[in-house]
């Protein structure tokens, strides 16, 4: 296998903000990325996880976090802080993401071996429209970047 870190972009581009995670991998395809870095979309469904982990031992999630902050800050969690998460909310997600990682963890205990961690994009709307908005567009180009710098560092 030549790939050593998966990044899962997660979200819905057809609801506003919640697109963040597909915008950043966009935006990282533009940057161009290393040869071991794979990036692939996880849709809305933080189970497909289960299917897209190919042993990396890195996977990087991107999606949209609500947590209080300004739209357009980025929230960097390890998957224990993914875990601990509330998970009372509404949402376009099926199940919350830390209910997901559960469940993944559950079909893949394997995947308990990668280090996992999340970059949460804090939105300022999620309802139904294409787009990000300005604040959360320019979020998305700067994780974008920031992940093509440290992507040289993991690898």
């Amino acid at each position: 296998m030549t790939a050593s870190v998966l990044v899962v972009g997660f979200g819905n581009p057809l609801m506003g903000d919640d697109g963040v995670g597909p915008a950043v991998l966009a935006h990282l395809a533009k940057l161009g990325t290393p040869r071991n870095l794979r990036l692939a979309e996880g849709g809305t469904d933080a189970t497909a996880l289960a299917h897209l982990w190919q042993g990396e031992g890195r996977v990087v999630l991107v999606d949209a976090l609500v947590r209080g902050s300004p739209p357009g800050t980025i929230h960097r969690l390890n998957i224990e802080e993914v875990l601990r998460l509330p998970q009372e909310h509404e949402g376009v997600h099926a199940l919350s993401l830390p209910a997901c990682l559960r469940w993944v963890l559950l079909a893949k205990p394997e995947l308990a071996q990668a280090q996992v961690e999340l970059f949460g994009v804090e939105p300022a709307r999620v309802a139904p429209g294409e787009g990000l908005t300005p604040e959360v567009e320019a979020a998305a180009k700067q994780l974008a970047s920031e992940l093509a710098q440290e992507s040289a560092r993991w690898l």
